[in-house]
């Protein structure tokens, strides 16, 4: 006999064409670093339209490129994540709590390079067009299977690519618009480990009795952005941008393997691996931005942005799937109650000689995550400040280059999670930073 196996789980992403790693660098699960010119202001220059790359901030902003302009980025996200006084409990509903055993996790991140290529077209005095392939969003972590928060996850990976083409209309020496779709791909990859009626807790390397559950699922999702831009003159332009949530059903393989502790007389698949179809239901968030650009004199102009993203229309993951025996079923659902956020950013621009401009900023982001009972190890979020430089070089009136450097810091926070399903505790207190490199090749044909 067989019926429907629901699990709820909490699944966050890195996006990439590769695999980045570590913590999400904005707020929730965005992955920030979109275009590396506008990196180097901390994201605050969208209504400067440097290069096709403000297509992803704004499709209206290409109006104010000529010709066809091709910009290719590349970055290194090096992460780190430090947890500390790790303690993790099964809890009992007697009072009888027994301390969780096992190792802190080890080092869960590493560096990974992150890909973008941006190109729009000029059709005549009103039109363009554009394509942008970015990577919207991202987390990745990999803690050691028997880590004392293995209940909590143990792996957690989400590849994610967006196809972004665009057009925009020019309505005057004033005003352009913009519209674009998105085709968005992901294929996320979770494990964890289910605590069993059987799981011993002395301090051994190899806790005993621990099931594990895995599930690998992908999807395309589709979605659409709108942008706005308004000059009022050479000196000041404003931009407005919204990009929609998309939805997208994750389908794929999970299994469940048993622990071969099980005695077989209480289950029969003890030792065994259970496959079987998966299906998980993803909504990712929509933003509003609002931006300026203001040059002040020959040399200096400053930028700024305001984003709001709704991080509340987020809510649990169901993973669904089918052929589970009856008398093996399991249930997990972690709570995380995400609230939406607001981003704070402002830069300047410095044109130190006719090839080299300078590039900085910093920005505030909020965190979406309430508390720290909605905090989980596999996405350890917080506020956080952005420290941004960066360099633009032109080799001529074609061909620039942009380089750019980030310092993330991330508010000192703790973890205080309950695991429903496997009934245990995890408390932490967690320290994390980021360091960001950026190149990019601007090329105008």
């Amino acid at each position: 006999m067989s019926k429907t196996f629901r699990t709820t789980v909490r699944i966050f992403g890195i996006t990439s064409l590769s695999l980045i790693s570590g913590t999400a660098l904005a707020s929730g699960y965005h992955q920030g670093i979109q275009s590396v010119s506008s990196q180097g202001s901390a994201n605050s220059n969208a209504a400067e339209a440097a290069d096709a790359s403000v297509l992803f901030y704004n499709p209206a902003g290409i109006t104010r490129l000529t010709g066809t302009n091709i910009s290719g980025g590349l970055a290194v996200v090096i992460p780190n994540i430090e947890l500390s006084d790790i303690n993790a409990t099964a809890l009992s509903r007697t009072g009888n709590h027994k301390p969780i055993y096992g190792g802190d996790g080890n080092k869960p991140t590493s560096a990974v390079w992150v890909p973008q290529f941006y190109l729009s077209h000029q059709l005549d005095e009103q039109w363009f067009i554009g394509l942008a392939i970015d990577v919207p969003f991202g987390d990745k972590t990999n803690f050691q299977p028997e880590w004392m928060g293995r209940y909590n996850g143990t792996k957690l990976e989400l590849m994610t690519v967006a196809i972004n083409p665009s057009v925009a209309f020019k309505l005057d020496d004033h005003w352009s618009f913009g519209a674009g779709v998105t085709a968005e791909y992901m294929d996320a990859t979770f494990h964890k480990k289910i605590r069993s009626p059987t799981t011993t807790f002395t301090p051994r390397p190899t806790p005993s009795g621990d099931n594990e559950l895995r599930y690998e699922g992908d999807d395309w999702g589709y979605g659409y952005n709108l942008g706005a831009t308004l000059a009022v003159d050479e000196t000041l332009r404003f931009g407005a941008a919204y990009r929609s949530s998309i939805e997208q059903n994750l389908t794929g393989d999970m299994s469940l393997q048993y622990s071969s502790a099980i005695p077989s007389a209480y289950n029969p698949l003890s030792g065994q691996t259970v496959k079987h179809n998966g299906k998980v239901e993803i909504k990712t968030p929509d933003s509003f931005a609002l931006n300026f650009y203001k040059q002040l004199n020959n040399e200096l102009a400053l930028t700024g942005d305001w984003t709001y993203t709704w991080h509340s229309r987020f809510h649990e993951l169901t993973l669904n799937s089918l052929a589970i025996p009856a008398s093996h079923q399991h249930e997990a659902t972690i709570n995380q109650n995400w609230q939406n956020t607001n981003r704070l950013s402002l830069g300047m621009s410095y044109q130190i000689m006719e090839p080299l401009k300078w590039r900085a900023g910093v920005a505030y982001d909020e965190s979406p995550v309430p508390s720290a009972k909605e905090r989980i190890a596999n996405l350890p979020d917080s506020d956080r400040t952005w420290l941004s430089t960066g360099f633009n070089y032109a080799f001529s009136e074609k061909l620039s280059m942009d380089v750019a450097y980030t310092y993330v810091m991330f508010e000192d926070s703790k973890i205080d999670y309950t695991e429903t399903d496997s009934f245990t505790n995890l408390k932490a207190d967690v320290k994390t930073h980021a360091n960001l490199l950026g190149v990019q090749l601007n090329y105008a044909i």
